[in-house]
């Protein structure tokens, strides 16, 4: 992976004004560096080694990773030796003077790149169709900057940190603010499958991926669709690990994690490479039982069939502690669990891990749940099969009906509030921290996605925007230990075979994520394939001792303040110093919200 930056100056010339942004640029070693009048651009490698990539033209910066180079290459007239020895960034530069600003459309794979028009005095931008790699940049009147990190655009001449309150609301309020916004009024993020035309007076940003485009796909039989399925996901695995020498797979016990851990397992072994599985839980004790005990047998029996080493991960006081110390804001943690990626990348780069591939995404394409299913029958009238599938799938079919095909209609949580209702268990409104004010702002701007029928609700899924705030994230603080995320779920063109499937490839009888299911039965173990659902397993529990003394430590180092942090004004600080002291069973079952004020506050 690469780090960018560059600048564009519209009135002057840009040399001298890129020292800055390319000292805040994480990796290490010397950035290549580019410039000519108004425009200089810079890109520096993760690992401080030679680009992977080859040496990109003077007039481009690019972190790219193409998976159908072989398919540009021929459309380029370049197929065969021609083309094999090509890097994927000099395929870019070619594609875009063949193409223009069509060429997005003909790249397939994990990309951000900026390229200067010299003759039409223009900088040409884009990124991939699920924003695998970041982009964000500022416009201002007198330049246009961007970069690979948030903080290296801050360092810009000119650029204001000042922040964006709706922002701030919504991400306290744990709502997706979506579109190009960021935690700062000046700067922005390209979304995922965009592209950006800036020249002296203008910036005009273009959609070039339009997944409700995706035509459906022809009816063809169950074992007919799985083969096209495994064929795909296994090339988007091997894409991932081409030139890779150190791989690392998340491992969580799921479908997703687990299919994605043996498939790299496999393709490794064809090239005798290691591979190195990480787990989010903590070491397993003897006293673990029920579906703890079941959690942990999972992921013990994939490694047993690949011969793969778990490795867990503790936490610790010291590390949760600094970890709330750090400013969210410009350095984002948010996967919620008091940081248990962070404890990943720690021993992933003391094992000299590069690459990090994770079933990230696979819930919203070809693993899909199903949601929306009962609902998409009833509004077509087709009550009858209605009626079969929840009677294949509970012995109260109405009562699922209900909660399904009618509540969700009207908020796309409410079957998860009617199961808590059914057991006995009123679903009170879950706190958050935000300033009251703020967060009645927030739900009135930014609202969770809603659609009626299978493919509706991936396509408001795949646009509300948490698949590339944890994109974002994990590029953020991954590429501070020199590693890299690859997300073999998100393939452009996996996706696209998930949108055109049937509905009931998703659910079919008792079982949701039915394909997955169906196409990995004799590649997964059958205690991983047909479990009915994955609990996440949550690192802490209400009387965790470790959790205990985060928070005990926070509050004390909070309370030992002279005076409030100086984003307090965003925060319900007195409901936030209440749930750090009271270490009882509500504070530690939604770590994730105080996660989210307290590394907000940049305390």
């Amino acid at each position: 992976m690469s780090l960018l930056c560059g600048i564009y100056e519209r009135r002057s010339s840009a040399a001298g004004f890129l020292d800055a942004m390319i000292g805040a640029l994480p990796g290490r070693g010397r950035a290549e560096v580019w410039s000519s009048g108004a425009v200089a651009m810079a890109r520096r490698e993760l690992s401080g080694r030679p680009p992977r990539g080859g040496r990109p033209r003077p007039a481009m910066a690019a972190d790219v990773r193409l998976d159908n180079r072989s398919e540009v290459s021929a459309a380029l007239g370049l197929a065969g030796t021609a083309g094999a020895g090509i890097p994927d960034c000099e395929l870019v530069a070619r594609a875009y003077e063949r193409w223009g600003r069509a060429c997005p459309q003909r790249l397939v794979g994990d990309y951000a790149f900026a390229i200067w028009d010299a003759s039409a005095r223009r900088l040409f931008c884009a990124r991939d169709a699920v924003g695998a790699r970041p982009f964000y940049y500022a416009a201002l009147p007198e330049r246009f900057v961007f970069a690979s990190d948030v903080v290296a655009v801050l360092a810009a001449h000119g650029v204001d940190d000042s922040l964006d309150d709706d922002y701030v609301g919504a991400y306290l309020s744990r709502r997706m603010p979506g579109g190009a916004y960021t935690f700062f009024r000046a700067v922005r993020t390209l979304p995922p499958g965009h592209s950006l035309t800036v020249d002296a007076r203008t910036e005009r940003v273009e959609r070039w991926w339009r997944p409700e485009d995706t035509p459906p796909a022809p009816r063809q039989s169950d074992d007919d669709c799985a083969g096209a399925f495994m064929e795909l996901y296994t090339r988007s695995v091997r894409d991932r690990l081409r030139g890779v020498r150190e791989p690392g797979v998340h491992l969580s016990g799921g479908l997703d994690s687990s299919s994605v851990a043996v498939l790299a397992a496999r393709e490794q072994r064809r090239v005798d490479g290691p591979l190195h599985a990480f787990c989010w839980h903590p070491p397993p004790t003897d006293a673990l039982a029920g579906d703890q005990a079941a959690e942990y047998g999972r992921i013990e029996a994939v490694c047993a069939q690949e011969s793969l080493n778990p490795l867990y991960h503790a936490p610790s006081v010291r590390h949760g502690a600094a970890l709330l110390r750090r400013d969210g804001a410009r350095t984002p943690n948010r996967d919620g669990t008091l940081g248990p990626e962070s404890l990943v990348q720690r021993s992933a780069a003391a094992r000299g891990v590069d690459v990090m591939l994770t079933g990230w995404g696979g819930d919203e394409g070809v693993s899909f749940d199903g949601r929306g299913y009962y609902a998409g029958l009833l509004r077509q009238g087709r009550l009858a099969d209605m009626m079969r599938a929840a009677r294949a799938r509970t012995r109260h079919p109405l009562r699922h009906l209900f909660a399904e095909a009618v509540l969700a209609q009207f908020h796309p949580l409410a079957p998860l509030g009617m199961r808590r209702m059914l057991r006995g268990r009123l679903p009170g409104r879950a706190k958050t921290f935000v300033h009251p004010a703020l967060g009645r702002r927030a739900r009135r701007l930014h609202r969770p996605p809603r659609a009626t029928g299978v493919r509706p609700m991936q396509l408001a899924l795949l646009g509300y925007g948490h698949l590339t705030q944890r994109i974002e994230d994990w590029a953020a603080s991954g590429a501070r230990r020199g590693i890299e995320y690859r997300y073999p779920l998100l393939d452009r063109r996996l996706l696209e075979f998930a949108l055109g499937l049937p509905p009931d490839q998703f659910q079919r009888g008792r079982w949701k994520r039915w394909l997955m299911r169906h196409a990995l039965r004799e590649a997964l173990p059958a205690s991983v394939c047909w479990h009915p659902s994955k609990r996440e397993l949550a690192l802490a529990g209400p009387a965790d001792p470790v959790l205990a003394g985060i928070l005990s430590v926070v509050r004390r180092q909070l309370a030992a303040r002279s005076e409030p942090p100086a984003r307090a004004k965003y925060v319900n600080m007195p409901r936030l110093m209440r749930h750090l002291g009271a270490h009882g069973r509500e504070s530690v079952r939604q770590p994730g919200k105080l996660q989210a004020a307290l590394q907000f506050l940049d305390w």
